[in-house]
């Protein structure tokens, strides 16, 4: 079959990183991505167009003037917005859920109800649709047995551990006032037992009835060495996992839930279409067995930047696979459990990260070729003939080796005065440390 026009919406690592998958394929033509970022533009058969994510109009609108054919929605801003709604309506296949089934991420009150519903394990959890609601349910409760958690999108910043009562009251009071959070928390917040044991990010691509379980990752939310520091979102991660940290029979109960979870959807008569993310926490509370922390309707970030790359190494057409579940059938379709080899990625984040990133410092070494390791920009803007930082995270060096230590050897290997550098930029040095000897 010939190529196709594909347009990948968003700007950041994880749609660098699908576009980078898209650009790479004979399934692909021509590549647009909306509205990318400086790495984009570089991608072969690719070019940008500067519009945001949650433009459902301008999308669609450019989506008619370029004759676009399938389009992949990278951020939850995109889904919330309803841009798989508007485009299935005029016929384009999209690789992303509708927004009614995109409520497992933008809704933890819906998501909590969803897995009660269907019988898949989550902590326990209570409910709050008002402040004092939510100050009754947790004045009896140690702060450090709970999470609190934002019912919206807040790009992965919604979710409070709290040490202390003050501490958790004045969460409580920023998500109902609307104030922080990036407004999610205003319309209810959820309270969720804390649990403890390793987590796990599962990726299960899906046509709507069938799925395809791709290689397990672990990311780093926090900012800084032995997970110390702010929750950043992402800073890191590391694919596949050993046995010794997802046992098989682990493996195969996770598997049971994204079944599970993609049937209960079309049960629920919002057939889930696109990847769904299964946050996992293997809880020690409950024997080591597998409990959905969150779901999030979209790729993760920056798991997608090491997942895709093993399913390359494993000779997967990643461009193929997300295109056809978009047309509605991978029923055909597998994935090898073990690929042979590891990938991971160290981000490199802003000076000022997260509270206030410095933007405009020069990105240097990024003409180089580094053996064994893919650069994945992020935040990232072209400044004539300089590529310049434009966001919080900014880069993602991603080393492929072996073994988990390879590939980590790769991936620092890149980074600092030598490499890949610009001012103040922060990075983890422990990135994989659960499976690095």
């Amino acid at each position: 079959m010939a190529g196709i026009d594909v347009l990948v919406v968003g700007s950041g690592g994880r749609e660098y990183e699908l576009a980078r998958q898209m650009a790479r394929s004979k399934a692909v033509r021509k590549l647009y991505v909306a509205p990318g970022n400086a790495g984009t533009a570089r991608l072969d058969k690719t070019e940008n167009i500067p519009l945001s994510p949650d433009d459902v109009n301008g999308i669609i609108l450019s989506v008619s003037e370029h004759r676009i054919a399938a389009v992949i929605i990278g951020p939850d801003a995109a889904i919330a917005a309803g841009l798989g709604n508007a485009l299935r309506a005029v016929g384009v296949p999209v690789f992303g859920p509708t927004q009614e089934a995109g409520k497992l991420e933008s809704s933890k009150a819906f998501a909590a109800g969803f897995m009660q519903r269907h019988d898949i394990p989550q902590p326990e959890y209570w409910t709050a649709h008002t402040e004092q609601e939510a100050l009754n349910i947790i004045k009896d409760k140690a702060p450090e047995t709970y999470v609190l958690k934002a019912d919206g999108l807040a790009a992965g910043k919604g979710v409070v551990l709290p040490q202390t009562a003050d501490e958790a009251i004045t969460a409580v009071a920023d998500m109902f006032s609307g104030q922080g959070f990036g407004g999610a928390g205003k319309s209810g917040v959820v309270i969720q037992e804390r649990l403890h044991g390793p987590e796990v990010s599962a990726f299960a691509v899906s046509d709507g009835k069938n799925i395809v379980m791709l290689p397990f990752s672990q990311d780093h939310k926090r900012l800084k060495n032995n997970d110390t520091g702010p929750i950043t979102g992402g800073v890191g991660a590391y694919s596949p996992l050993p046995e010794s940290i997802v046992a098989p029979g682990q493996a195969q109960k996770i598997n049971d839930i994204a079944q599970r979870s993609i049937q209960g959807m079309a049960e629920e008569h919002t057939p889930y279409q696109g990847v769904l993310y299964l946050g996992l926490m293997l809880a020690e509370e409950r024997g080591g067995d597998p409990v959905i922390i969150e779901y999030n309707a979209r790729f993760g970030d920056p798991e997608t930047q090491v997942v895709l790359p093993v399913l390359n190494e494993a000779g997967v057409d990643v461009a193929d696979m997300l295109l056809r579940a978009a047309r509605g059938d991978i029923s055909d379709i597998s994935v090898p459990d073990h690929t042979g080899k590891a990938v991971l990625t160290v981000c490199l984040s802003a000076a000022g990260y997260p509270e206030n990133p410095m933007k405009g410092d020069e990105i240097h070494g990024l003409d180089a070729v580094y053996e064994d390791v893919i650069v994945q920009q992020a935040g990232t803007k072209q400044d004539g003939d300089k590529i310049v930082t434009a966001g919080g995270r900014v880069l993602y060096i991603t080393g492929v080796g072996d073994t988990i230590d390879e590939a980590a050897a790769k991936a620092y290997s890149a980074i600092g005065k030598d490499g890949i550098h610009f001012k103040g930029m922060q990075f983890r040095t422990d990135i994989g440390h659960q499976a690095r000897k």
